[in-house]
């Protein structure tokens, strides 16, 4: 039988109660039973899901479409074990996974999930979304279920079910499971105490873990957020319409197992920028709950990832204005050939000049392959950073020969290398190397971070960023001033926002603290007034 012929007599009889089946028809319908047991994007051509009428929208029953982004999560959740999804509202994620979880536990024996949410009527609702989802399903995919129940749908027959938690201490300790969801992540409050409890359930069975949340711009620093930019990060092109690797890995470096993905906004048929401006127009106050209409819709319906997990000003220690008026001034390297100098590390940006007066500062990193080693020779008058090394690849030993180099283009300025663990080791170098010129605190080389010394950096720092007094042509380096901000669980403190660096802003800043031990002023002599000659 051809495969149109045999979908045109299930559609006849796919509807019908099991009774009213003849011979052929159980037939056609016990394959078509295999069909969806094994295949779940198969599975869901059966799918109908119920929409809220509006003003604009008819709602009622309609069927589940697997347009081109549901496409991507389809395919995440058939071929990877950890993921984390960070989306626009509104684009049919939830009903994607709760769709997922209850086909898992419909065809494998044994399987459990887990529906976690902020609180309790958060997780049911999750839940409730299963439980429709069933309900419309045609007959012949029903299964005997258990009695209803708020917060937990099984199947006896299968030994599988689907249990709803709130965020809450000690909920899913003890239950094995075949698949995790914290729907919503970002606004869990007990999101790292669950995920640790949790956590070896996973690593045991190798169970599936499913991340889900849109931004809450009021937390910078999150577990969700965390997940995310430590994963593999892929983002949705609404043009191509698919997921693009983030080739410049300025989200994280997949240290974390997850596969991350984005989508935008415009993922939805329909929405542009008219639907984008009208959509913002009409927030009402209960909807802003404080935000500005600008960051509601940063928030729920972002254009971009870099406009979805950049902080907002009021945390922001740095203004973002400024910033991107500096970002319009950066610049590629200028070449420079000489002997010892790598320019894929050593980025010369102004050369040497005499006349000029330059100062030096690094920042070295804990371990190969995650924080940045960084260099920075600032222009003591000008405060133009005019060369630096910014990487995450070098061993520290190569660190500190590059460094040393890098400081001869400039006739040896004063260097302020930070003294933690590792600056201590390029300190050591730096001088079997015969570098001289090392700024002292007391009898101490080099610059010493502790809460007094980094806020007096960043209250340095801050308003020479934010009066255009520092000149950055790094465009890599200038990205982490915007991941700066004043964490307000911390009192204030001002720090990376979480998983972010903070290398470059450190360098900059020990240079602008330190400048004013450079000796600008040419030296003067006293003239001689008068000689006198010994006579014989």
């Amino acid at each position: 039988m051809e495969e149109k012929e045999f979908l045109d007599k299930v559609a006849l009889c796919v509807y019908k109660a099991p009774d009213e089946l003849n011979e052929e028809e159980s037939r056609l319908i016990s394959i078509e039973m295999v069909r969806c047991a094994t295949d779940f994007r198969y599975f869901t051509k059966y799918g109908r899901i119920v929409e809220t009428p509006t003003i604009n929208n008819p709602g009622g029953t309609i069927p589940f479409q697997i347009t081109p982004h549901v496409n991507c999560i389809i395919d995440a959740f058939s071929n990877k074990q950890l993921i984390s999804i960070l989306k626009s509202r509104q684009i049919y994620v939830s009903y994607t996974t709760a769709f997922y979880a209850l086909w898992h536990v419909m065809f494998h024996e044994g399987a459990t999930w887990l529906f976690f949410s902020r609180r309790e009527t958060e997780a049911f609702e999750l839940l409730g979304k299963a439980y429709r989802l069933y309900n419309l399903l045609p007959p012949f995919l029903h299964l005997k279920q258990q009695p209803d129940s708020q917060g937990e749908m099984g199947f006896p027959s299968m030994k599988s079910r689907i249990i709803a938690f709130p965020s809450a201490p000690g909920s899913g300790i003890g239950l094995t499971a075949s698949g995790i969801v914290s729907d919503e992540h970002e606004k869990h409050p007990f999101a790292e105490i669950n995920y640790e409890d949790v956590k070896p359930t996973i690593e045991t069975s190798g169970g599936q873990y499913i991340s889900i949340f849109t931004v809450d711009k009021r937390k910078p620093i999150t577990l969700a957020k965390s997940l995310f930019r430590h994963g593999e990060v892929n983002i949705f092109n609404p043009i191509s319409q698919q997921l693009e690797r983030d080739k410049t890995e300025e989200w994280g470096f997949n240290t974390n197992g997850f596969y991350s993905m984005f989508f935008p906004y415009n993922v939805i048929l329909g929405r542009d920028e008219a639907w984008y401006e009208n959509r913002k127009r009409n927030l009402t106050p209960d909807e802003l709950e404080g935000l500005t209409p600008e960051l509601y819709m940063e928030s729920n319906y972002p254009r971009s990832l870099v406009e979805a997990l950049r902080p907002t000003q009021t945390t922001s220690a740095f203004n973002h204005q400024v910033l991107d008026e500096m970002m319009g001034d950066t610049r590629n390297p200028i070449k420079i050939i000489r002997d010892g100098i790598d320019p894929q590390i050593v980025k010369v940006y102004q050369p040497f000049h005499l006349g000029e007066y330059y100062i030096a500062a690094s920042d070295s990193s804990h371990g190969v392959g995650r924080d940045f080693h960084v260099t920075a020779i600032m222009n003591v008058k000008t405060g133009c950073v005019v060369c630096d090394i910014m990487d995450n690849s070098l061993s520290i030993e190569e660190f500190a020969l590059h460094s040393v180099r890098a400081l001869g283009l400039y006739q040896s300025p004063l260097w302020w290398p930070e003294d933690n663990e590792w600056g201590r080791v390029v300190i050591t170098i730096a001088q079997t190397l015969g570098y001289k010129r090392f700024g002292y605190r007391e009898t101490k080389i080099g610059w010493h971070t502790d809460e007094k010394t980094r806020l007096d950096l960043f209250g340095s720092l801050i308003p020479a960023i934010n009066n255009h007094q520092i000149t950055i042509y790094n465009a890599q380096g200038l990205r982490q001033f915007y991941d700066i901000i004043r964490n307000v669980e911390k009192e204030g403190r001002i720090e990376a926002m979480g998983s972010r660096h903070d290398d470059y802003p450190i360098a900059v800043g020990i240079c602008w603290c330190k400048k004013g031990e450079v000796h600008t002023e040419p030296f003067s002599y006293k003239p001689i007034e008068t000689l006198h000659f010994r006579r014989r």
